[in-house]
């Protein structure tokens, strides 16, 4: 039995579309016999699934996952131990004991709103919540439904990453933007998935990825364009505002 394990520095890590490890284990009659860790490439979201396809995984251990990732899963045949936390060993041992703790409707919606106070797995020790139906901490996912409640009506500064799953680079910035969400107040902060919304990617002339717009009272007043540091981003969020 192969079992995979979202993976960062021994923890299940709690964004699976985010992540940029998967820790393989090799399991024989209840027991682990071996173990590798294994870079997703940048993979992201559906296409995470036939990467766990080409390592024979049977089982897929992690936190917080999305329904379209969760039904990429079951038509590879993969099953799925959702809202894991913890030590990423002793979660296999326990599901290998049959005791592992997880939730079966574990889901991060990028489209419908939760409560509030809703978490996503359990986000490690972050303390991010699942906001407007994006488990990315504060992050809102933004289609033309909800553009104009989101961004175009909003009069004070809008973060705007604009991104794709198969970007490399976009999954860089990703937990840069999500930690900035938890930790600036009197800002928006939204993402944007080109292939999913062309419409507002071309609204906003969004000619390569990611690009974070900063938008205020509809207007663009500034954009960054490819990778940036934390630091960098936050001086020119603190710019904007």
């Amino acid at each position: 039995m192969k079992i995979a394990v979202t993976y960062d520095n021994g923890q299940v890590f709690q964004h699976f579309g985010h992540t940029e490890q998967m820790k393989i284990y090799t399991a024989e009659n209840g027991k682990i016999i071996s173990s590798e860790i294994v870079s997703t490439n940048g993979s992201g979201h559906g296409a995470l699934a036939d990467f766990l396809k080409s390592f024979d995984t049977d089982v897929l251990i992690c936190g917080g996952i999305g329904g379209g990732a969760k039904d990429a899963l079951k038509n590879a045949n993969i099953e799925l131990y959702g809202g894991v936390s913890g030590n990423t060993d002793e979660a296999v041992s326990a599901f290998l004991e049959g005791n592992l703790e997880y939730d079966a409707d574990v889901e991060c919606s990028h489209h419908h709103e939760h409560d509030e106070n809703h978490t996503c797995g359990s986000h490690g020790n972050d303390g991010h919540t699942c906001r407007h139906g994006n488990c990315n901490g504060g992050v809102i996912a933004v289609t033309e439904e909800n553009f104009s409640k989101e961004i175009s009506d909003y009069n004070t500064l809008v973060v705007v990453d604009f991104w794709a799953s198969w970007c490399g680079p976009c999954q860089m910035i990703s937990p840069i933007i999500d930690e900035l969400s938890g930790e600036i107040s009197d800002v928006k902060f939204c993402k944007i998935n080109i292939d999913e919304q062309p419409t507002l990617a071309d609204k906003f002339n969004i000619l390569s990825i990611p690009t974070i717009a900063f938008i205020k009272n509809n207007n663009v007043i500034d954009l960054s364009v490819g990778y940036v540091p934390k630091e960098e981003l936050a001086e020119r969020i603190e710019k904007n505002k």
